[in-house]
């Protein structure tokens, strides 16, 4: 049994069914108990470990000639951690490796009463340079995933209600492909003029992504565009199981947190998803915290779960928490006075619902903050003036 770089092998496809089994099994068990047959750089046994390994992000596979070897090997080994640590000086040779490489995004302790014995921590996904959102994350592997199989395609169209589509349009212009970017009535602001500075063709549709999608989806079938669809592709939660979650681990472990939970926002899932996966496989006793919008509220970016559309593996967060848009932005301002920090709506949408659940035990608590408030400066001053005029 020896080490090969994992992009030195070529593999048949596995099921879904297959390939997340496999990525439980490796999560759980920390090694591969077994090597991956190879013939010269084809495999030949254990398709669906040598696709995990892959999914999971790690740089080296175990192999063997002609036939499978007993390991075990732990992950480690296998440079289980290599995409989420950034070069030391940062210095990257073009956009696509900036945003792939240059991990992890900063966690930062977030000062606030929260509660005895309890410390809170922003994982700030704002560092990412695309859209400075979380979105990056999504955009580039939706993408990779549609090009791979696109043939050739050289138009990209997208729905989305901003972020993900700034992150597509900004790779677009990088890979020197056309983009067209459908986003609702309710988009805010910076969204559309940012697309419009990148390049990208604006297609205002709907009030919604969810209303916009069916259209543009026929749209995209008739021009022969590529559509990456985040809402269903299943490269958007697989990544954040691959890098997010994994880092906010690699992370909690460098400072030796005692993490008891994890809060994340939910639009398409996503990140909601692939977190769910990565710590319900690898960390059982870190609860995971969805937070959505409550009922009549709106909050940009995310959105009311309809749990019978999940994505298609039962791991999702313990709990789902509703908050307003008061809520999220009254939080947001008060990080914002009292750390000098301004999350957008839907990071103190995130915190306020860490807040709202009950059992919070001693120990630390990750809040994932998808994008900056400077995006938001009209909301948050309008709620400001609200909150002076109210009695």
């Amino acid at each position: 049994m020896r080490l090969r770089r994992i992009t030195e092998l070529s593999a048949e496809g596995v099921s879904l069914e297959a390939l997340l089994n496999s990525m439980r099994r490796l999560l759980r068990q920390g090694s591969m108990e077994k090597s991956i047959a190879v013939a010269g750089s084809r495999v030949v046994e254990g398709h669906d470990d040598y696709w995990a390994l892959r999914r999971l992000g790690c740089s080296l596979a175990p192999v063997s000639e002609g036939a499978r070897e007993e390991g075990p090997v732990p992950l480690d080994a296998l440079g289980f951690y290599d995409n989420v640590k950034a070069p030391e000086l940062r210095v990257y040779r073009d956009v696509v490796e900036l945003l792939t490489a240059d991990r992890p995004t900063p966690l930062v302790m977030i000062k606030g009463d929260w509660g005895k014995g309890v410390r809170v921590w922003a994982k700030l996904e704002w560092y990412n340079p695309l859209s400075l959102s979380i979105k990056d994350r999504t955009a580039f592997s939706v993408l990779s995933e549609a090009l791979a199989g696109g043939q050739g395609a050289k138009a990209v169209y997208e729905v989305s209600s901003s972020n993900t589509g700034v992150a597509l349009a900004a790779l677009s212009a990088a890979m020197g492909l056309r983009a067209r970017i459908y986003v609702p009535t309710t988009a805010e602001g910076f969204g559309p003029a940012m697309l419009k500075i990148l390049g990208a063709e604006v297609v205002t549709r709907g009030s919604s992504t969810v209303e916009a999608l069916p259209s543009a989806m026929k749209e995209a079938e008739v021009d022969g565009a590529i559509m990456p669809n985040q809402f269903t592709n299943i490269a958007n939660p697989l990544v954040h199981v691959a890098a997010t979650a994994k880092e906010i681990e690699a992370q909690a472990n460098f400072l030796g947190l005692k993490l008891r939970g994890v809060a994340a926002s939910m639009g398409t899932g996503g990140h909601a998803a692939g977190i769910s996966f990565y710590f319900k496989n690898r960390r059982p006793d870190v609860r995971v915290i969805g937070v959505q919008p409550a009922e009549g509220s709106h909050i940009p970016g995310i959105r009311r779960q309809d749990l019978s559309k999940w994505w298609p593996f039962p791991e999702r967060p313990d709990v789902i928490v509703d908050v307003t848009e008061e809520e999220a932005m009254e939080t947001a301002i008060s990080v914002a006075r009292s750390n000098g920090l301004l999350f957008g709506v839907s990071g103190g949408a995130a915190l306020a619902g860490l807040l709202k659940i009950s059992g919070v035990e001693e120990g630390d608590y990750i809040v994932v903050v998808p994008d900056h408030g400077i995006k938001y400066l009209e909301r948050y001053l309008a709620e400001l003036e609200r909150s002076v005029s109210s009695p």
